[in-house]
């Protein structure tokens, strides 16, 4: 008997064609190995949190997500607290998580790992009511990711935040914030909560996160200026930005973040919402498929 699945999927996310035209090649390979996966696309933001939590209702034994990261995250949030496997087939602009967990980014490999990778409990990232599996992201971050048209990310995939990063350099305001952990105050205008050490295409701006382990990796900016920020990136670029006098780097399970004036903030590169925000990690929250 085949193990009952659910495979959802985001019919606009990645690159190329669209993925009606590679759903039956899929559910063929996925029924050769043995999985019974019923499709089911996404047709508006948040639909994938409803269609995982319908697959939940439905006792499958298996829910598959086919797309990027952001369709990973809404997935994520309709399954917390379940103890039914999630598996992962990259077909997003960038797949950070498969990246950062070596999941396979072909989709016969990924398939193939499906069957025969281990289910394994992971603690995520939760700001707010909100998981996350990669970053949160504070400050120019989430302005950047707030104003990005999907239109432009579709067309030009990871240049598109870079674009549209530039651009907003020279005008930014870079207003402060607080952050609070452990008893401590800590001021900046930008901060990283890692989970996965990967930061979009290959950068490594919370080095040490670790997916399985129960914190997360804060990286706090402290500079005001344009200058300040190209300064970071060549810094994250080169691997030094953590030796800088004005980033402070530290692990936490648990912080809070203010800001006069309410900057964006975004989780796994999708908008999420405004400070102030309670970042922490929830443990053995989710149950996904890795190598």
């Amino acid at each position: 008997m085949g193990i009952k699945a659910m495979l959802i999927y985001n019919p606009q996310s990645g690159w190329g064609a669209p993925k009606k035209h590679g759903l039956p090649r899929l559910l063929d390979r996925l029924s050769a190995l043995g999985i019974d996966a019923k499709p089911a696309p996404t047709a508006s933001v948040g639909h994938a949190t409803e269609l995982a939590r319908e697959a939940l209702r439905q006792e499958v034994s298996l829910v598959i997500a086919w797309g990027g990261d952001g369709t990973i995250n809404e997935i994520a949030r309709g399954m917390l607290g379940s103890h039914t496997p999630l598996g992962i087939l990259p077909g997003g602009t960038v797949n950070v998580l498969a990246r950062a967990t070596g999941i396979p980014r072909t989709l016969k490999a990924a398939c193939q790992l499906l069957r025969d990778g281990r289910p394994r409990a992971v603690p995520v990232g939760m700001a707010g009511e909100r998981p996350f599996l990669l970053m949160a992201g504070i400050g120019i971050d989430g302005e950047v990711v707030h104003r990005l048209d999907p239109r432009m990310k579709k067309r030009l995939g990871t240049w598109a935040f870079w674009i549209l990063g530039f651009r907003l350099l020279a005008s930014y305001a870079f207003a402060p914030l607080t952050v609070r952990v452990d008893g401590k105050e800590i001021e900046g205008t930008g901060l990283v909560a890692g989970k996965v050490p990967l930061y979009g295409n290959g950068y490594l701006i919370t080095p040490d996160a670790q997916l399985e382990e129960p914190w997360l990796d804060v990286v706090v900016f402290q500079g005001r200026r344009g200058l300040d920020y190209l300064r970071y990136l060549v810094g994250v670029a080169t691997g030094t930005h953590l030796r800088f006098k004005d980033v402070v780097h530290l692990r936490a399970a648990r912080l809070e973040v203010e800001g006069a004036s309410g900057q964006h903030y975004q989780l796994d590169g999708e908008p999420a919402g405004r400070l102030p925000v309670r970042i922490e990690v929830r443990s053995d929250a989710l149950t996904v498929v890795l190598p």
